[in-house]
């Protein structure tokens, strides 16, 4: 027969088995709300890629648009602001670089030229915005960059 006492130490065991399997249990689907959560971004970023470029060409073609195309212009960069400012709501923030200098942990490099006059790592061209969670400060995308690479160093 058990005693009393071993009876309590095997609840208590059984107790911090349960709890430590729910522990685990929890740290997988909050891994997997993550996962989640980040594949959701990523849709979202290539959404806003695909407004910032057509921004970008109604602004260079804006003198040669009639009305309607002005009007569609406004009407794609309302879409596109809103929805950086929902990504802003949610404490998701462009990457800015005050320096102008690329660095590994906000930056891809995707290309590189010389420019003499400049710094080696200096920011000459933006070709994807990056984000990151200004809650927490992790980089949720890199901002997809050109740089300067001098031969000299």
């Amino acid at each position: 027969m058990i005693s009393d006492k071993q009876q309590l130490k095997q609840k208590l065991i059984l107790f911090q088995q349960q709890i430590s399997e729910q522990k685990q249990a929890l740290a997988q689907r909050e891994m997997q709300s993550l996962e989640r959560e980040k594949a959701i971004f990523s849709d979202l970023f290539e959404i806003v890629d695909v407004l910032d470029n057509i921004d970008r060409f109604v602004v260079s073609k804006q003198d040669q648009m009639g009305k309607i195309g002005k009007k569609l212009g406004r009407n794609i960069g309302a879409v596109h602001r809103k929805l950086l400012r929902q990504l802003r709501s949610r404490g998701i923030v462009p990457i800015l670089f005050p320096d102008n200098k690329a660095a590994m942990e906000t930056c891809k490099i995707i290309e590189t030229r010389e420019q003499p006059d400049l710094d080696n790592e200096t920011i000459l061209e933006i070709l994807k915005t990056g984000y990151m969670n200004e809650q927490d400060g992790t980089v949720i995308r890199k901002a997809e960059v050109i740089t300067v690479l001098n031969a000299n160093g």
